[in-house]
């Protein structure tokens, strides 16, 4: 009783085409950051048909709440709804591991289907609840803003280990600190890494000489 409840809340997010129905993820689906996963559609027989009004759409990641969706990735495009009915995708990393996903589904016509939220769990499989517990219309449907993580965006881990600069260092630190260093154009990267190095030998010639 309390899925199909969920199932009804969570549909109710959006004018679902009604020839085209998203059934998995379905409510209370867990994926795991990292893990394959099918995503999958079938036609409900109401016209028009998905063989005919879905030869050629697209798949996207969403987040955000009912009226104002978020588009983190696309999924797939070009698929043909004559001719599949499934479609293997995997897990993405994203920031936070919650019940706050969904997939939108896009036809050349502009309209749109989508699958309920679902949840992703980090690689040791931890999640949090999602951010809102409901709409912004007061609708009783959880949802949240999350994110793509990539290696990128995920930067350098932080040093735990603490240390202490001497005055000549933090003087040396002042001096490089005041170089503007502006980034405009490609050609602009070897001015940044010329720079970097730059700094990185006015404070080793400073170490040399404590």
């Amino acid at each position: 009783m309390f899925l199909t409840k969920v199932f009804i809340a969570c549909i109710s997010c959006a004018l679902v085409v009604a020839d085209m129905a998203p059934n998995y993820p379905e409510p209370g689906t867990i994926w795991k950051t990292g893990e394959q996963y099918e995503i999958s559609w079938f036609d409900d027989k109401k016209p028009p048909s998905v063989s005919k009004a879905w030869t050629k759409f697209k798949i996207d990641f969403m987040t955000g709440d009912n009226n104002n969706q978020k588009f983190l990735k696309n999924v797939a495009r070009d698929l043909d709804g004559s001719k599949i009915s499934t479609f293997n995708w995997t897990a993405p990393d994203v920031n936070p591991h919650s019940a706050i996903y969904f997939f939108m589904f896009t036809n050349e016509n502009g309209d749109n289907a989508w699958t309920t939220r679902f949840a992703i769990t980090d690689t040791e499989e931890n999640m949090v609840k999602p951010q809102h517990a409901k709409q912004p219309d007061g609708a009783k449907i959880p949802w949240g803003v999350g994110k793509m993580v990539t290696e990128k965006s995920k930067g350098f881990p932080l040093s735990n280990v603490a240390y202490s600069m001497t005055p000549a260092m933090a003087s040396a630190a002042e001096r490089n600190a005041a170089v503007e260093i502006a980034v405009s154009n490609r050609s602009d990267k070897i001015k940044v890494i010329s720079a970097g190095l730059l700094i990185a030998s006015s404070l080793m010639a400073t170490l040399v000489n404590l």
